[in-house]
This record gives structure tokens, sequence and C-alpha cells, in this order.
């Protein structure tokens, strides 16, 4: 096809996939030849390549997809002035391409049975409706989001315990390195919202427990780890232990305070000053805590005296309060409550820190939700007055 013809064409059936987006019939679209609409036309330098064009738009208008209106004062058939649309279907049958419409129509026969349980899901496709991408996918990928849905559905049946994300990805699509390649889908069917920050792959994984190996619960503090009969004690700086095996914790009379680190640097610092706070214990969540590792802090957590004060500090942004909403919603199921350390830090600390950059809207707004679900008043302030995200790291290591 001419390459102008073309063109204008595909402008026309633009505008139609745009005005079935907002639901609208289609009437009266149209294009204007004029050297704003299709400069291209107007910058045709030749006899032949104009009747090319020409001539595949009567091919067009022969199909009964348009109807072409001539300038009359150029001559028989030698300016167009308008291409108006009679039949978008007719329009797409004619430059063989699938329509949006179908597209999306396709898309909504494969989610369908899933809106239900991913409301989501109704966003997504009236994002594509519009012509707008969701984490880069449109409604070709819609195999992509039935894979994702796969995957959560599965992970969500299982009762703290790890999935290993190979041999799960190989069972569903018959690929083993498929599923690692949905952390987009998945991120948004676990946050519920398209417009959600962006999260990476390794924080959604693991919220599903979905692992390449089982991971290590580190633990500092005088108390004792119940591994099946044997009571291991804590003797060293901190130890390590496949979630799974842990059946409990003995010795914890003495514990006043636990605090959960994100990171793994601010754990290994915080080790080396708990000589000074004896009565203390120290968990590293590795970043978003797997199904396996909330199974073990649950048990912790009933173990400890009532008195003794729970907290968590990890990075401010929209990841680290995710992080500690998960960890609040955990003590909350065995009726203690989490407090944030450090987490609404002095302003003048952060001088000389380099690993912060703003804010955007969405996280803000997701940071002031979560914050007002656990009653966060001061880490809400805080982010809400200053609109920058610092991580964790950056921040001298101290207990509450």
């Amino acid at each position: 096809m001419n390459p102008v013809a073309g063109q204008a064409l595909l402008k026309l059936l633009r505008r139609a996939e745009n005005a079935s987006g907002r639901s609208e019939d289609g009437r009266n679209i149209g294009l204007r030849f004029s050297s704003e609409s299709l400069p291209a036309y107007s910058a045709i330098g030749t006899h032949a390549e104009k009747e090319a064009c020409h001539g595949d738009l009567l091919l067009a208008e022969r199909d009964g997809a348009i109807s072409i209106e001539w300038d009359r004062r150029a001559g028989e058939r030698n300016q167009v002035l308008r291409v108006q649309l009679l039949d978008r279907e007719a329009l797409a049958r004619h430059l063989g391409v699938v329509p949006r419409w179908d597209a999306v129509a396709r898309a909504a026969q494969h989610l369908g049975p899933h809106l239900t349980e991913y409301p989501v899901l109704k966003e997504v496709l009236a994002s594509w409706r519009r012509g707008a991408k969701v984490r880069g996918t449109g409604p070709e990928d819609v195999e992509a989001w039935t894979y994702a849905v796969a995957v959560v559905s599965h992970c969500r049946a299982q009762i703290a315990t790890d999935v290993a994300v190979r041999r799960l990805s190989a069972q569903l699509t018959g690929d083993s390195k498929r599923v690692e390649q949905l952390s987009a889908p998945i991120d948004v069917l676990i946050q519920g919202e398209v417009a959600a920050p962006v999260r990476d792959p390794e924080d959604v994984f693991n919220e599903l427990g979905l692992v390449k190996f089982p991971p290590t619960f580190l633990i500092s503090g005088a108390l004792q780890v119940r591994v099946g009969a044997q009571h291991v004690p804590i003797d060293a700086p901190y130890l390590g232990f496949p979630p799974s095996a842990i059946t409990g914790f003995a010795s914890c009379e003495s514990v006043a305070l636990l605090l959960t680190v994100e990171n793994l640097t601010t754990f290994h610092e915080l080790v080396g000053q708990r000589l000074h706070m004896p009565a203390a214990v120290l968990l590293y969540t590795g970043g978003m805590p797997s199904p396996s590792w909330k199974r073990v802090y649950r048990l912790l957590l009933t173990s400890l005296p009532v008195e003794a004060g729970v907290f968590h500090w990890g990075d401010i942004d929209a990841g680290g309060f995710r992080i500690a909403d998960h960890l609040a919603a955990c003590a909350g199921e065995v009726g203690r409550r989490v407090e944030l350390h450090a987490m609404s830090p002095d302003v003048a600390r952060l001088d000389s820190v380099s690993s912060r950059r703003a804010l955007a809207n969405a996280e803000v707004s997701m940071i002031e939700k979560l914050c007002a679900r656990w009653n966060w008043d001061a880490p809400a302030q805080w982010v809400s007055v200053h609109r920058i995200a610092v991580e964790q790291e950056s921040l001298p290591a101290s207990w509450p």
C-alpha cells in the first residue's frame, strides 16, 4: 500500500478506536488532507506517487470502508479534500489489522471469569479500551495476564508455604522462566490498582512466596529457637534458619523490644550494637517478607511478653511502607501493634544523604493511605510535607 494512503487510513482507524474506547458510535469520523492533519500528503512530490496514493484510497472506498471528498477545483480526482469513515470493521479488514475494540473484546473473554476475584482487571480492560498501556502491556498481551492470574491464585491457595518459582512456571506455562517475566501484571493484581507504584520484581515475588530457593530467617537476640523438638540458643551474633524448620520460640521472658529491618546492611550494623541492647531481638525481613517468613514472625510475636514493644524500620518509599503494612497486618492477627522506627527522621540528618529522590504523587497517596490504616500519624505527616524517598541504609543505624 502507498505509505501516504496507509498513514491516512491508519489515522482514521485510530480515531475510530478512540471513539470506541469512549463508548461513542463513531459517526462523523473523518480526516482532512491538509498540511496540518496530513503533512505527508502535501509533501508528495510526483504525479505518479499521488496517483498511487489515490488508487489505494479508491480501493478502500470500493470496499465500503470510506468515502472520499475530492477538491473539484483541482480537476477530476486530482486532489483529496477529506476522507470520511463509513464502516470501521470494513476499514480494519481492508488494512488487515485487528482493531482495538476486537482485541479488547477477546481479552475480556479471557479475563472475564476472573473479574470478581481481581476487580483491578476491569481497570486494565478500561485502560486498553482507551488505548493506554498498563505496565507496558496491551490487549495483545492477555496471555501474560491470564498466566499472572493463575500464579497469584496458586500462591494464595498455599498456607504460609513458599513456592519454587521455576517449578511453578514449568507447570503452568511449560516454560520454567516465563513467570519471572510476569512481575508487572502480578504486581498490579497484588496491589489492586493500575496506577500503583511499580515495585522491584523481587519484592513482588517475595510477597507471594515465589522463590528460587528457600529464604533464610535471620534473627539476633537472647532467646531460643525451637527446631523440631530441639531448642537452639542464639549464642552467636545472629543465626539463620529455614522458616519451614522453625516451630516456635522459648526463653523470651526477658525480651523488651522486637525490631524488624528491611535491609541487610542495616541488620548487620544493628547486630553490632546489640551488645548494648540485651533485651532486644532483631529480625531481617529480606525486603518484602514471604508467607513462610510471616508465619514464623507470628510465632515469635505470640511468644513475647505482652509489654514488649514491636517496631519496624524500612525504606521511606511506597515499597517500604507496603512492607510495614504487611508486618502490621501479621501483628494484628495475633493481637500486637507495630510502631515505625526512624521513618520520620529529623530533616537536618538528611543534609548529607545523597540516596534520596522525590516521591511521585501516587507513592505519596499510597503511603498516606497505609499510614491512616495503622494510625502512623508522624510518618504520614513527614511524607506529606517533605515528599522525598530515603533509603534505610543512608541513615545511621539506631535502635528505638
